[in-house]
């Protein structure tokens, strides 16, 4: 019996290391629910002193930490928007992402996507407590919470952009990321 049970720990442990799932700065682009993804590399942004590196998209930049992944949606439709694991998506989800069956749990990650001037109202319509507020000097529409739990929404209107912020425990890093939002020097 004993041995059996040993000899499904050693298959079950090969399984987390050969497909990513144990752990590690999550820095592949190979990883559970992303494999084939196209990922932005670091040129992107430089790491500061501080761990972050920025990312610009569509018109605005904003800080991310350094170590999360950054996918490009535009480039791989079918790269699943993970919520469970620390990344950054840029553009909108695929129609047919190639998701894993579960995906549980939360943590940081941001997903930043085009809207028109008709969907800026989509933020006010998720939530009844949306502030408007300006970011860096960018006009924003920020809803925290909502109908979704820990989950901040932010819609930059004159940028063209709205980002979803995701968190598990507490929304500080979230918010430092909603914070370090800027249009784009032209």
């Amino acid at each position: 019996m004993y041995r059996r049970i040993f000899s499904a720990a050693i298959v079950a442990a090969a399984l987390l290391i050969a497909y990513g799932c144990g752990g590690g700065s999550g820095s592949d682009s190979v990883r559970s629910g992303t494999h084939g993804a196209s990922r932005v590399h670091a040129a992107d942004g430089v790491v500061g002193a501080n761990g972050l590196r920025t990312v610009s998209y569509h018109g605005v930049e904003f800080d991310v930490p350094a170590d999360w992944p950054v996918y490009d949606l535009a480039a791989d439709p079918t790269t699943c928007v993970r919520f469970d694991q620390h990344a950054v998506f840029l553009g909108q989800p695929g129609a047919n992402m190639s998701c894993p069956a579960t995906v549980i749990g939360r943590a940081e990650a941001v997903l930043v996507e085009p809207v028109d001037d008709a969907s800026t109202s989509d933020v006010a319509a998720a939530s009844a407590q949306v502030t408007a507020t300006s970011v860096n000097g960018l006009p924003a529409q920020v809803a925290d919470g909502g109908t979704v739990t820990n989950e901040v929404e932010a819609t930059f209107p004159t940028a063209g952009v709205s980002a979803t912020l995701t968190y598990q425990d507490s929304d500080s890093t979230a918010q430092q990321i909603l914070q370090s939002f800027r249009a784009v020097a032209r």
